[in-house]
């Protein structure tokens, strides 16, 4: 009977705990968004995952909406997923399944067991659930508790488990007239537009389900399915949770337009369980440079290549340490990324400077035409480069396993490359790194120091350079260069030879060049 009682107890008190927990963190009154941002994989301007999360949260920070806090995670999830315990909202911009075999689409995000078996405990206590756009691509073994949680998805299986699309696609120029509106107060203050998008449609509603509520038809849409033309949805849960879904957001620049952007805002805020004002929720629209001052209250921006290298040059190591480098004590925000094909799905113009660490090692793809033709339209428009170590060893013929790679621009925008025909390093190990150039504003007040660090020789290029570094060499007994600058068209290049290692990189006399490095290029350091 003791042990009876006493299990009782403990049950009791794990409940008041539980209770004084939600109560403890609901006591500001505010709502908590969680936006998770799924990797990107479309060109430029498309699904634009990353971008679209930093610019709700600014807008919904800036906006005539009180009480609201918002929070972003990327690459679809949480790295704490016990954030989630106490979201208001949980919005997912993100890829999703498509059934079609051989696309780069495999999303992780919140179709994993264990992830919808979370989300599942927290609907039930009354969590609002939105997807947009590809997000809404679920498979029919998920497609039960999306119904529940969201009302509706774009279903491309056969109840039988055979590939066909049940839903459809198509890409079109709208009028969203007053009669395209439902009445609901998402739609609180949304005037008529016009609107351009790919449309998804034919979305896989729950039969009979009284909670839905179609927020959007599209006329022009062609199909003879019952709701097959309403592109936004929303349902109330019997739990008291809200949730939205919508087919919209596959171009970025929709975010312009006030009443789309009034739209899904209005939606963010009343699937949270708020009250929608009256004309809608205001904001306007911010531009990148905004939206990275009003973040992070950095001006500038800088964005790391890496995901492959050498196999002795621990990228995973090395890559904080020059996210942490650049973003010490300066203007610059550093995001990072593993896909050098991101190099044309991302907008790299809103970065005032890129930066490689990274090389194609036995990998014989390299890198697409698009991105090719992006980074060098880049440089043509005055972007800045940075080229870190061996990263000069990219895209050339010589590489093992991947000589189809070659890449001869590459050799223009980067004027010293590696050549494994002729290029060497002394072997790791301590040297005095000398100062050529004491004027330039990259090295301005250095003194020669001592780092640890491969001493590269013998790179291969005749474009013609002007060392600001050097060190000599035990095997060729030259003073070696390490760094120096380069024009390719209106673009601005930085390359230092020197930060093979994390042990190197922690150098103070290193950072402070590589930092410089990355401003000059950004052209935020004046050359005189």
């Amino acid at each position: 009977m003791k042990n009876f009682t006493l299990k009782i107890i403990k049950t009791l008190l794990l409940v008041l705990i539980s209770v004084g927990t939600i109560t403890a963190q609901k006591t500001n009154g505010k709502k908590k968004i969680v936006l998770l941002a799924g990797a990107k994989s479309h060109p430029a301007d498309f699904h634009e995952y990353i971008k679209t999360v930093r610019l709700i949260k600014v807008m919904l920070d800036n906006s005539n909406v009180k009480n609201l806090e918002t929070e972003i995670h990327y690459n679809g999830w949480p790295e704490n997923e016990s954030t989630l315990e106490d979201a208001d909202l949980i919005l997912n911009v993100s890829d999703g399944y498509d059934g079609i075999e051989g696309t780069p689409f495999a999303p992780v995000t919140f179709r994993t067991p264990e992830r919808m078996k979370l989300i599942e405990r927290l609907m039930k206590r009354g969590c609002g659930f939105i997807t947009m756009h590809f997000s809404t691509f679920i498979r029919d073994r998920e497609g039960k508790q999306v119904l529940d949680w969201v009302g509706g998805y774009f279903d491309w299986q056969g109840d039988t488990g055979e590939k066909y699309w049940y839903s459809s696609i198509k890409t079109i120029s709208a009028a969203i007239k007053r009669e395209s509106l439902g009445e609901h107060p998402i739609t609180n203050g949304v005037e008529p537009f016009s609107l351009k998008e790919e449309f998804y449609y034919n979305i896989r509603f729950k039969e009979n389900d009284k909670r839905l509520k179609p927020i959007l038809t599209i006329s022009e849409l062609e199909t003879e399915q019952e709701n097959g033309k309403v592109v936004a949805w929303a349902v109330e849960r019997e739990d008291g949770g809200r949730g939205f879904g919508t087919t919209m957001g596959h171009y970025y620049d929709n975010w312009e337009n006030e009443n789309y952007r009034k739209l899904l805002l209005n939606a963010i805020v009343w699937t949270a369980g708020m009250k929608v004002p009256k004309n809608g929720v205001k904001s306007r629209f911010y531009d990148d440079k905004e939206v990275t001052q009003n973040l992070f209250g950095k001006s500038l921006k800088a964005l790391i290549f890496t995901g492959n290298h050498h196999p002795g040059h621990h990228w995973k190591e090395t890559t904080p340490v020059l996210k942490e480098i650049l973003e010490k004590d300066s203007q610059m925000k550093v995001d990072i990324s593993i896909n050098i094909e991101d190099l044309n799905q991302y907008n790299i113009e809103d970065y005032d400077v890129l930066l490689l660490n990274y090389c194609n090692w036995e990998d014989p793809k390299g890198i697409s035409n698009r991105s090719k033709e992006a980074l060098v339209n880049y440089m043509k428009k005055g972007g800045g480069l940075v080229s870190v170590h061996f990263a000069n060893g990219a895209f050339h013929y010589s590489l093992p396993n991947a000589s189809e790679s070659d890449w001869p621009e590459y050799r223009q925008i980067i004027p010293r490359v590696w050549n494994h025909g002729v290029s060497s390093h002394d072997n790791y190990g301590e040297f005095i790194v000398n100062i050529v150039d004491a004027n330039s504003v990259i090295t301005k007040g250095l003194k020669p120091f001592k780092t640890v660090d491969e001493l590269y020789f013998n790179q291969a290029g005749d474009i013609p350079i002007t060392p600001l570094l050097t060190a000599t060499s035990k095997i060729t007994g030259k003073d070696e260069p390490l760094a120096w600058t380069h024009q390719y068209q209106k673009g601005r290049v930085f390359q230092i030879l020197l930060g093979h290692s994390t042990e190197s990189l922690e150098i103070p006399e290193v950072q402070k060049v590589i930092k410089s490095g990355a401003e000059w290029s950004a052209g935020k350091l004046n050359t005189e």
